[in-house]
């Protein structure tokens, strides 16, 4: 039955093994033990760090009114979903670096403007430049 999924779906042997859902439980625990004990070694003032970031998330709502503006049309509620978690990602990075930044002018406590600004900055120049046009470019006449 394997094969005639595999053969279906255009996926190759490699692939389908990669993806095998039918991992025993014991493999599963195996993971999760490791997972735990990278999270057991974290210093206190990562894990609360870590603690607040998995927590933390933008309102869908609010992140559905801003995709259905920039696109002007119906949001499906998995891209709502995934912009959120990228959203997430990319203010996790930066409150990284802009930590990275407060460390290089020797600075302590909580986090100002200027580490904010400066890790965007930096992170700016490694993203692609993108254009956000008011209008479709192809219903443009």
């Amino acid at each position: 039955m394997k094969e005639e999924i595999t053969k279906n779906e255009n996926i190759s042997d490699e692939e389908s093994e990669a993806l095998d859902l039918n991992t025993s439980d014991s493999e599963y625990n195996e993971d999760f033990s490791k997972y735990q004990g990278a999270i057991d070694d974290l210093p206190e003032e990562e894990l609360l760090r870590y603690e607040t970031f998995r927590r933390s998330n933008f309102p869908k709502n609010v992140v559905k009114k801003f995709i259905a503006s920039v696109i002007g049309q119906a949001v499906n509620p998995n891209l709502v979903i995934a912009v959120s978690g990228l959203a997430k990602i990319y203010v996790g990075e930066m409150v990284e670096l802009a930590k990275e930044i407060q460390k290089e002018k020797n600075e302590e406590g909580a986090l100002l403007p200027s580490h904010i600004h400066e890790a965007h900055r930096r992170m700016y120049g490694k993203i692609p430049h993108t254009t956000v046009f008011k209008q479709a470019p192809w219903d443009q006449h």
